[in-house]
């Protein structure tokens, strides 16, 4: 019952990201003496990550269900960021978004910041496109898998692996609200693992990378009618979480990068 609950819920944020959707419309002007171009590749879809513990494994025993998002909101999300935080650190520079959303760029990410057979003709494409666009620089925003990690006031909390954007629920953890003290049962933790890379166009190496976490916990409010985990946010509430969470690890992967 929780499960089609759950998975009706996820279908339901879906469709409130695709209402999200916004137009970003960019004004042509001479290119400055140097452009950063900026391709964001971790909005294609979330993951709702469930734990699940299994007595005496220490193999990941979490569910996953990943929802496919049509919509480049998530990736316009990160592209504003990248294109703001150059813009702070780097005065006078041009930034050209690259809004791309073939598959086979999402699908071979982990491979595009090296030469290799499968990555070699996709490199050469982003290659020239920038170099078409006057682009000395190339920022890459894709998907980074690292193990899950929580705070709470006195420890870190999670388990199994995680990448890119989605939620993380633990139903069954016992955790306590700071402000009233109450007990409660789970938790949701919206996240985005993300790494921003820099590479230089003229020979695709990368120049710096910067894997980031970001991750709000939430705890579900017995005392207001909220029981389960996942309904510790509303829709709209888990939208704002994850635009927040794209947008920080964006802006503080973006700025490692740039680091002189």
């Amino acid at each position: 019952m929780t499960t089609t609950m759950t998975r009706r819920a996820c279908c339901s944020f879906v469709l409130a990201i695709a209402l999200h959707a916004t137009a970003w419309a960019q004004t042509a002007s001479p290119p400055p003496p140097m452009t950063f171009a900026v391709l964001s590749l971790v909005g294609d879809q979330f993951t709702v990550v469930t734990r699940r513990d299994e007595v005496g494994s220490r193999l990941d025993q979490n569910s996953r269900r990943s929802y496919p998002i049509d919509s480049p909101v998530l990736d316009e999300y990160a592209l504003d960021a990248a294109e703001k935080t150059i813009g702070k650190l780097k005065p006078g520079v041009a930034v050209v978004r690259f809004s791309i959303r073939d598959p086979r760029l999402f699908e071979l990410q982990d491979k595009l910041l090296s030469d290799s057979g499968a990555s070699h003709g996709l490199r050469e494409a982003l290659a020239k496109l920038a170099r078409e666009h006057q682009a000395s620089r190339l920022v890459i925003v894709t998907k980074w898998r690292d193990e899950a990690q929580f705070k709470t006031r006195t420890h870190q909390t999670g388990a199994g692996r995680i990448s890119g954007l989605g939620f993380y629920l633990d139903p069954n953890a016992r955790m306590e609200r700071l402000e009233s003290g109450e007990e409660t049962f789970g938790f949701l933790a919206p996240y985005a693992y993300v790494n921003v890379a820099l590479l230089d166009v003229a020979t695709m190496a990368v120049i710096r990378s910067a894997p980031v976490r970001e991750s709000v916990m939430s705890l579900p409010v017995a005392s207001k009618g909220v029981v389960l985990a996942w309904d510790a946010l509303t829709v709209e509430q888990k939208m704002t979480a994850l635009e927040r969470n794209v947008r920080s690890a964006v802006e503080t992967g973006t700025t490692a990068v740039l680091a002189d």
